[in-house]
């Protein structure tokens, strides 16, 4: 019992009395006062709007806007894609809330189709992030059949990525008594039977095809079909709109 209560075992307790109340002061009242010092305020979600509103709105509750990084996506640039903390959370007044913004969609660069034939420049259009579009084909002195003469977006300037990217192929050089057809497709059907005649085609078979999408008397669609090169007086057989079924019409 006196080794208890000697000088030494004294200090010794009275030290521990006091880290258990030092302890207790700081978990029970000083951090929570730090805490608290200012207030709380519950974050807002603001994933899918835009920064400028984003910051607007944490400028009303008394909290930060922190740009934290951008990253492409498919959604408008600068439109939030992520927060810290997030939406919920319960913080101090005053906190900053880190955003991750898009940066929009990524853009690369157009591959140059020109003198590569049609299927090299699909898989050049696919290996660099874009789609082939429309494909249509034109005569040519000056580029074998089958080669790109041209693509509908410059090559080496910048796309989004998925873009669909036309090119116009080569039908090769028409011989001695060939012509090239004419885009018919979107044509009244007078100025189709114009440009037939005019390029020296005979006009075929008429076939009508109901359409609420389109004005009636309209091509829909042609064979042979646009810029393939056929001898003359080869007959072009078109599919024309209208509001109730038609008999085919006659040869022409």
């Amino acid at each position: 019992m006196h080794l208890l209560w000697s000088n030494l075992a004294r200090k010794l307790y009275l030290w521990v009395l006091l880290f258990i109340v030092f302890f207790s002061l700081m978990n029970w009242v000083v951090m929570p006062w730090y805490v608290n010092d200012g207030g709380t305020v519950t974050v807002p979600n603001l994933v899918g709007k835009q920064a400028a509103k984003a910051r607007e709105i944490l400028d009303t509750l008394g909290l930060q806007f922190e740009v934290g990084g951008n990253k492409s996506s498919k959604l408008a640039p600068n439109t939030v894609l992520s927060q810290n903390p997030e939406g919920e959370s319960v913080v101090k007044h005053g906190r900053r809330i880190y955003f991750i913004l898009s940066g929009g969609v990524e853009k690369v660069t157009v591959p140059n189709l020109s003198g590569h034939s049609q299927r090299e420049a699909q898989f050049m259009l696919e290996r660099a992030g874009f789609i082939l579009g429309k494909v249509t084909f034109d005569s040519s002195s000056n580029f074998p059949q089958n080669v790109v003469m041209s693509q509908s977006l410059p090559a080496n300037s910048l796309a989004p990525t998925g873009s669909a990217i036309s090119i116009v192929v080569s039908a090769g050089t028409p011989t001695v008594g060939e012509v090239s057809v004419p885009t018919l497709v979107g044509l009244p059907l007078a100025d189709a039977q114009r440009a037939i005649l005019n390029g020296g085609l005979l006009l075929g078979d008429i076939t009508f095809q109901p359409s609420r999408r389109l004005v009636p008397n309209t091509v829909i669609e042609q064979y042979p079909r646009s810029q393939e090169i056929v001898p003359k007086g080869t007959k072009i057989n078109l599919f024309v709109s209208s509001i109730e079924n038609q008999q085919e019409g006659p040869e022409q």
